[in-house]
Parts: structure tokens; sequence; C-alpha cells
């Protein structure tokens, strides 16, 4: 096998574990159009798989629909797009709704001229010398009418968040629940930033659904188990000769990778990498050489236990009626008393 090929191989790995199957039955719970959820915030740690996830979900959806999609090439139910982070101080609309509008397969979005009808007559065109953003939401809006589009996925949905400064925050959700009115399920993905949202009002949080794709824990037993599954699958992949057993070093690996397959991952590309340049034969070098530093692997763990922490309380099926009760009483007095 040519190097190139054994890159291809490996980077196409696609690995099936109970934490990723876990978390796609909760996204098609809550996606599904009738669960009464109108947004929701797919989030975890950096690494632990959310972008090949989102591409698992869209294959998926796409052979669910392919005899509808190919008797009617109009119908599009999944759109999925990256958040544009623009580098500009605030969140370019223009560039998301630009974006959006190309997964949905509509060209030109940035010459759409925004429309008035006048006395119910035929529509007057506004002339600008610049395509405006509320143009071109307003032929968003009737994409996602006209296409039937049933999942818009923002992955890498923090840039909204994190370019958001004084109300902005609160208009740019105002914009995505307009799109969400329109009968399609957003689907917001990213880091644990996106916990904010939950909080941001009653009315959001009745609309939203949170799923928790998390890692697998070091000191559960059964899950420390199941990393080392993870590891022999991925080692399939890796056509290097004189490899050893990597799954001997599991324990250390899953420390060492903060539980996240795609950071494991990562690992194995780099160290397939370093095998690759030394002629195609394995050292203990190339492992070595392929780990996170030690701060690097820290800041991810301190981000990701923290994270978990805030996600105890608001993710699917982290509460029950006895705990619910006990939080609404325990909040009325709190209430009570500042009143």
């Amino acid at each position: 096998m040519s190097d190139p090929d054994k890159r291809l191989r490996f980077r196409k790995a696609r690995l099936s574990h109970p934490m990723i199957a876990e978390t796609l039955a909760e996204m098609a719970t809550l996606a599904s159009p009738d669960s009464g959820k109108s947004i929701l915030l797919l989030t975890g740690p950096t690494g632990v798989g959310k972008s090949t996830l989102v591409r698992i979900l869209e294959e998926r959806v796409l052979a669910a629909n392919q005899d509808q999609m190919a008797a009617d090439p109009s119908f599009i139910p999944m759109a999925s797009l990256v958040a544009p982070a623009s580098g500009e101080r605030g969140f370019s609309w223009r560039m998301f709704y630009s974006e959006l509008g190309r997964a949905m397969q509509e060209p030109l979005l940035d010459r759409k001229r925004e429309t008035l009808h006048v006395n119910d007559l035929k529509p007057l065109s506004l002339y600008s010398a610049r395509t405006s953003v509320s143009a071109m939401r307003m032929s968003v809006e009737r994409i996602i009418a006209q296409r039937r589009v049933r999942t818009i996925i923002i992955d890498e949905a923090v840039p909204i968040l994190r370019q958001a400064r004084g109300n902005d925050l609160e208009n740019h959700m105002d914009a995505l629940k307009t799109l969400a009115d329109k009968g399609a399920t957003l689907v917001l993905v990213g880091s644990y930033d996106l916990h904010q949202l939950t909080k941001m009002s009653g009315q959001l949080a009745r609309r939203m659904g949170v799923v928790h794709f998390r890692r697998y824990k070091p000191e559960v037993e059964d899950e420390r188990q199941v990393f080392c599954k993870v590891i022999q699958q991925l080692q399939r992949f890796m056509a290097i000769k004189g490899m050893p057993d990597l799954s001997l070093h599991a324990d250390a690996l899953q420390e060492a990778c903060v539980g996240c397959v795609g950071i494991l991952k990562t690992v194995f590309t780099t160290a397939l990498e370093c095998a690759i340049q030394n002629g195609g034969k394995w050292s203990n070098e190339c492992l070595e050489r392929a780990l996170p530093s030690e701060d690097q692997m820290l800041t991810i763990l301190e981000e990701t236990v923290l994270g978990e922490s805030l996600l105890n309380t608001s993710a699917l099926g982290s509460s029950s009626l006895k705990s619910l009760v006990k939080a609404s009483k325990a909040r009325l007095a709190e209430l009570r008393v500042a009143v």
C-alpha cells in the first residue's frame, strides 16, 4: 500500500462505539418535527467527535429520504454549514445567510432584493447598491419553506456567541428563532460555551433541547473497557509494519486524550505520519511525539470538567420529577426571601 493510500485509509476510518450511538439516538428523538423542540444544542468537549457525528447524521437523513428526493429534486431534508468567523468585531449575518443559501442549493443569494407588496398587487423591488441583510434573511426564510428543509445544522456555532456584545446575543437568538419558526429544527453544534443559551429566557428555554456528547471517563470501568476497544478498532486502520498492540497503553492513552475519541484519532494520525516518515516502520517514539503536551492536555481537561458540571442539570435525561420538584421549591424559597 502506498503512503497516500495509508493516510487516506486512516482518515476515512469510521468507528462505531456506544457513546456515538447513544448521542445519535438522542439527536433523532429531539430533532424530530414532533418533539416539541425547535432549537437543539449539541455540545461536548473539544475532540469528542461532534463534527464526525454531524456527518453521520447527514448521511442517515439523506439515505432515509433518497426516494423522496429523487421524486422531487426541490426537496432538501437537511442543510448544514459551519458558522462563519469573519474576523470582524461582530458576527456577520451576511456571510451566514450566504453560506446557508449555498447549503440549500440557492445560488446568488447575495444578489437578492427586498420586495414590498403594494395593495396586494405585483411586488415592488427596492433598489439598493448592495443586497441588504434583511433581503437575504427573507430569501432564506422562503427557501426553507419552498425546499421543505426540516433540519439546519450550524457547526462550530460558538462564534455567534463570542462576537456578541450588549443586546447582540438576544438579537442573534431572535434571528435564529425566526428561522426555526419556518419549520426547520436548528441544531447548534459547539463547545460547552453554548450552555449559556439555556438561561437566556424562559421563551428560549421552552423551545430548546440539549444533547451532551460525552467523553469516556477513566474512572468508570465500563467506559475504560470501551475506550480500549476503540484503540483496537483504530489500530486496524493503521497499515504500519511492526506496530505493537497499542491497547496495552489504553489507560494511559485515555488519560492523555481526556477520554475523547477525536483526540485519540488525532494522536494516531500524527503517529501514523511519523511512522511513514520513518520509512514505514513503527517506533515507540512515533507515539510519544504524537501525544499532546502537558499544557494542552490540562487545558482540555479543565474545560471538559467545568463543562460537564454545567450540563449536569440541563442535558437530555439529566432531570427527574423528584429533582425538578426539589429545585423548584428551593428556588421559590430564595425568590420569596429576595422579594
